[in-house]
């Protein structure tokens, strides 16, 4: 009986592993392939692209830094990253359709 429950954790918890390591690569492919349809389709240059994505990191960075503090993101830090946001979505916007095309 305990062989087969033991089985049966180990089954279990092998399937929840594959998934979960199934999810994290779906989410690293989005993630690096953002851009890059753009670039491919023209809509933007390759510069534009890399100037982007240092703008999401630095977001993202900017990020885990209010969390590290204390474990919440305060007003001030709260208003500084939604900012940040703002211009960088503005930033996207323009690169897309400022007619530059790659070449």
């Amino acid at each position: 009986m305990k062989t087969k429950l033991l089985l049966l954790f180990i089954i279990l918890f092998a399937g929840i592993g594959i998934t979960a390591s199934a999810q994290v690569k779906q989410s690293q492919a989005r993630k690096h392939q953002a851009y890059g349809h753009n670039v491919r389709q023209g809509k933007i240059t390759k510069g534009e692209a890399i100037h982007l994505q240092k703008k999401k990191q630095h977001i993202r960075r900017d990020i885990r830094m209010a969390k590290r503090n204390d474990g919440k993101i305060g007003p001030m830090e709260r208003k500084h990253i939604k900012r940040e946001m703002r211009q960088y979505k503005r930033q996207r916007h323009i690169a897309v359709h400022n007619n530059r095309t790659r070449r």
